[in-house]
């Protein structure tokens, strides 16, 4: 199977694990110029970080999901059968294209290639309209990580009417 965990401590790195910092299932938030809508989450400590590679595991969604669920909550009990379901339905379509040496950016509900050519997508809070690949491109100006990432303002303007 296909999943994704840290590539690198590049630009925004708050999770320090090791080895095997696979990611957690967005948490994406109505704020998500805090980070959620743009950074991937560790599985195990639950930081932040900014990119992703497409590796080869031998585990099951179902396992990581169990893991994922126990972590979030605090709990040592095993989420219900249900959590286990929805989380495993979400992760097939979010990963779905994925490929094994990758790299990839979270932004706003939707991995993305760090050599895509840009963003145009509509997530669960914006529509997004970019020529670049803001995360990316934060590597060379680091402006961009206010101006736009963490840009209340880019957010608001561009929110999804209901």
């Amino acid at each position: 199977m296909i999943y994704l965990r840290k590539a690198s401590d590049e630009l925004i790195s708050h999770c320090k694990c090791a080895v095997d910092a696979y990611i957690s299932v967005p948490g994406q938030m109505d704020c998500p110029w805090c980070g959620c809508g743009w950074l991937f989450s560790c599985s195990k400590c639950r930081k932040a970080f900014t990119f992703a590679e497409a590796v080869e595991v031998d585990f099951t969604l179902e396992q990581l999901a169990r893991q994922d669920i126990r972590s979030y909550s605090g709990r040592d009990t095993g989420p219900s059968d249900e959590k286990v379901s929805d989380w495993v339905g979400f992760m097939k379509i979010f990963l779905k294209g994925a490929e094994v040496g990758r790299r990839y950016v979270y932004f706003d509900s939707y991995i993305i290639p760090v050599d895509a050519g840009g963003v145009k997508l509509k997530g669960w809070y914006s529509s997004h309209d970019l020529s670049i690949v803001p995360q990316v491109e934060a590597l060379r100006d680091p402006a961009l990580i206010d101006n736009l990432l963490s840009n209340t303002r880019y957010w608001l303007d561009t929110v999804l009417k209901e």
